[in-house]
């Protein structure tokens, strides 16, 4: 009998981070991402018995993090120096041990090997336990993942599927092909379920579980996602992200929602939202649970301006703290002026985000070329419409500090486009812009980019996913037969970062706000 097909009477869940990788100059940080605490709260809600783990960090109370999160394991078969931190393998098999179900969230491509090495260690010791992964990641790589161990893979939105599972290993009904977005092997075959219509109702959804996340070790570490409000100091508060949307108006080819429309995921990369009054529970909870910093983590938060301006009322009247915003377009910035087609910075706008307490906003300018914009970026904003050295001036009056992102490395970028781009990021600099940062195009799986790269043979279709990530400064170019010559490129990126950024400060809070990159630009 196949593991998927044994009826569980109480089957208990435990949903796992992960151990992690990093280079020694890459920010290290733990995932907390929202899925499993999303995962786990749809459980919990269903009465499954559930339980949270993160193996970066252990069980508060047992696991100490000079053992766990700062303990650095080398990881010579993968890189020479590429080190892994988190739980034993040992400690790992003692908490997997009592559950049934193990649900690993995969959303970060350089950090495959570590969710593979779950899935083998477990069923290496404990072949009976269920298996399962979600997350773009591994939705993108199920082949390696399911050959690693993993028994269903979802495929979309994981809230009413995960249920599914559940009910379906409880008593059989429903069926394992009724349950739906998920991939799993049955006879050396793999099945896949329709994903049906995306939820447009994101309040249908329980608030995921913020208090199962070991928040008083994420808080000790002191590294929240969108960075820590441009503080240099050793402050250390009380950090947690939220989800007041999901999805984006926009398709850019290098981006996971390029692949979320129609297709194994569904339609989860619609623009979708959370009621105002929900997003108004959620901060209430936050605040009860001791939050002091909050982390939008929307795909795009300021895509609705008249919703928008509402949500920023919460966040004033909540009094928090306010790091970046993982959605910003250049676009939402800037408002029609009158009747005609010209475009005004959004300086109302822009007030209330200063007054509802962000301090610190990173602009996704991504490229100098119009013609790079509209091919890979769904020409979501156009340099001659949008003046954003005014911008940037605007800004930096109102007292916001501010860093730009660009791209480069496109697969047919030319030199002239890159010097585009260069000059459009000196000229935001003497505008008033305190850093920039110059990321090499990547083209993870399940993008339309990775697609169109394998296809066109700029990519190697078995390059490691570990070698992938926004944020690994000094690595080359992925892609295979540039126009540009790679060293010319990879020289003239560093060359361009150090020339621009030469004030100590602005280098120090880019520096330490570059591992952040993949959550900062799209995935």
């Amino acid at each position: 009998m196949e593991v998927l097909d044994r009826r569980i009477q109480d089957p208990r869940f435990l949903c796992l981070y992960a151990t992690l990788q990093y280079y020694p100059d890459e920010v290290c940080r733990p995932d907390s991402s929202l899925g499993l605490p999303y995962i786990h709260a749809a459980l919990a809600h269903a009465g499954f018995d559930v339980d949270l783990l993160d193996a970066s960090i252990g069980r508060p109370g047992r696991d100490d993090l000079a053992d766990t999160f700062y303990r650095r394991t080398p990881l010579p078969e993968i890189a020479p120096d590429l080190f892994r931190i988190g739980l034993t393998p040992e400690r790992i098999l003692e908490e997997v041990e009592p559950f049934d179900v193990i649900a690993v969230s995969s959303i970060f491509t350089q950090q495959t090997s570590r969710c593979l090495e779950i899935a083998r260690l477990v069923k290496s010791v404990y072949p009976e336990k269920i298996m399962v992964a979600g997350g773009v990641n591994a939705r993108s790589l199920k082949q390696l993942f399911f050959d690693s161990g993993y028994d269903v893979i979802f495929l979309s939105e994981g809230e009413k599927s995960i249920v599914g599972l559940a009910e379906h290993l409880r008593s059989g009904t429903p069926s394992l092909n009724a349950v739906p977005a998920i991939s799993f092997r049955r006879g050396g075959e793999t099945v896949t379920t329709p994903a049906g219509p995306a939820t447009t109702d994101l309040d249908e959804y329980p608030m995921p579980s913020w208090g199962a996340l070991p928040n008083d070790q994420y808080w000790a570490i002191s590294e929240p996602w969108g960075g820590r409000d441009g503080w240099l100091d050793d402050s250390k508060p009380r950090f947690a992200s939220i989800l007041t949307s999901r999805g984006c108006p926009y398709r850019c080819t290098y981006c996971h929602i390029s692949k979320e429309i129609g297709g194994e995921a569904g339609d989860i990369g619609r623009l979708r939202f959370h009621s105002v009054e929900r997003v108004e529970r959620e901060l209430d909870t936050l605040k009860s649970l001791g939050v002091e910093l909050v982390y939008i983590n929307d795909d795009s938060l300021l895509a609705w301006k008249h919703r928008v301006h509402k949500v920023l009322d919460l966040l004033q009247s909540h009094n928090f703290l306010l790091a970046d915003i993982n959605g910003v377009n250049i676009r939402h910035l800037f408002r029609r002026s009158g009747s005609g087609d010209d475009l005004v910075v959004d300086v109302e706008l822009l007030e209330h985000l200063y007054t509802a307490g962000f301090r610190r906003i990173g602009l996704p300018f991504e490229s100098g070329s119009q013609r790079l914009l509209d091919k890979y970026s769904t020409a979501k904003w156009r340099i001659d419409k949008c003046d954003i050295f005014e911008l940037v001036r605007i800004m930096s009056e109102m007292g916001f500090t501010t860093n730009a992102n660009f791209m480069v490395g496109y697969p047919d970028e030319t030199l002239d486009e890159l010097s585009e781009t260069y000059a459009m990021a000196r000229r935001a600099m003497d505008a008033g812009l305190d850093g920039c940062g110059f990321f090499m195009v990547q083209p993870f799986p399940g993008t339309v980019l990775y697609d169109q790269a394998v296809a066109s043979g700029q990519l190697d279709p078995d390059m490691r996913p570990d070698d992938m990530g926004w944020s690994k400064s000094q690595s080359p170019s992925p892609f295979r037969h540039l126009r540009i010559d790679p060293q010319v490129l990879h020289y003239s990126r560093n060359l361009a970062f150090a020339l621009l950024n030469t004030d100590r400060r602005s280098r120090a809070w880019l520096d330490k706000t570059a591992g952040a990159a993949s959550g900062a630009l799209p995935r």
